[in-house]
């Protein structure tokens, strides 16, 4: 299996569909990650991780804040267009290279957003980190089902 990276491995992709518009649902995603993510599992520090912020605008930084106020960066903002777009580098695999999350918000109704994830540039990565890649690929539907079960709690 191992043999994947390096020879194109199929980007991760993931979509959920959450009641609530458009404006909401992208709000929800990069203003409140703290409040859904499952920081207490999922994190550079797990069970450490007070808040976990993005710096709104291209270039800015998405980070988790520890109890203690240290900072961890996740990743940086590559696109930043709200409420349908933002990709960003996924700095949390400790690699010689990163790869890139993009997240797409299409309105389906008034109260209805799907969102789309694709994680790719996974063959950036070196043999040794295909279990990254096995984890990420079951991780993301839970996250994003954890996401998704915001809207409906």
């Amino acid at each position: 299996m191992s043999s994947l990276i390096g020879t194109g491995v199929e980007p991760i992709r993931h979509a959920v569909t959450v009641e609530a518009d458009q404006t909401r649902t992208f709000g929800t995603f990069t203003r409140q990650l703290a409040t859904w993510w499952p920081i207490e599992s999922f994190a550079i520090e797990p069970g450490k991780v007070r808040d976990v912020c993005v710096e709104e605008h291209v270039g800015g930084r998405i980070y988790e804040v520890l109890h203690d106020g240290q900072e961890r960066d996740w990743g940086h903002i590559l696109r930043w267009e709200p409420p349908q777009l933002v990709t960003f580098t996924w700095e949390v695999i400790q690699g010689p290279a990163f790869t890139e999350v993009e997240l797409r918000f299409k309105p389906l109704g008034p109260a209805l957003t799907r969102v789309e994830m694709i994680h790719k540039g996974w063959e950036n990565l070196t043999p040794l980190l295909m279990d990254y890649y096995l984890a990420h690929q079951s991780g993301w539907p839970m996250i994003l089902g954890r996401f998704e079960s915001t809207f409906s709690a």
